[in-house]
């Protein structure tokens, strides 16, 4: 059967089976990609300074949240009511103040 759909689809598409000539040429050796060395000037614009870790929360309390949410189960038999965090307060190893904001689900 394999056989008979590819004749009729070389047929439908003008392609003579007994031909040769009609079949793509092969692909041309290319070799190994050249090896490159490159490099570029550090023009970044920025103060320099980052977070260094570890990152330390300094309170619980201060933590703000999103309104309460309902989330169900894929299935439905269950419902959580979740309160997602929206912000949190945290030190870095260098005392620097660190806030973390999330996004509303």
């Amino acid at each position: 059967m394999a056989k008979d759909l590819t004749k009729a689809l070389r047929l439908l598409t003008g392609v003579d089976p007994n031909s040769l000539t009609n079949s793509p040429e092969p692909l041309k050796d290319r070799g190994a990609a050249a090896k490159q060395k490159s490099s570029t000037l550090n023009t970044a614009k920025g103060s320099g300074s980052g977070i260094a870790s570890p990152l330390v929360e300094t309170n619980y309390a201060n933590r703000e949240f999103h309104t309460k949410i309902m989330i169900a189960s894929t299935d439905g038999l269950f419902t959580l009511r979740i309160k997602p965090v929206k912000k949190i307060f945290m030190k870095d190893a260098l005392s620097n103040d660190v806030l973390l904001e999330f996004k509303s689900p």
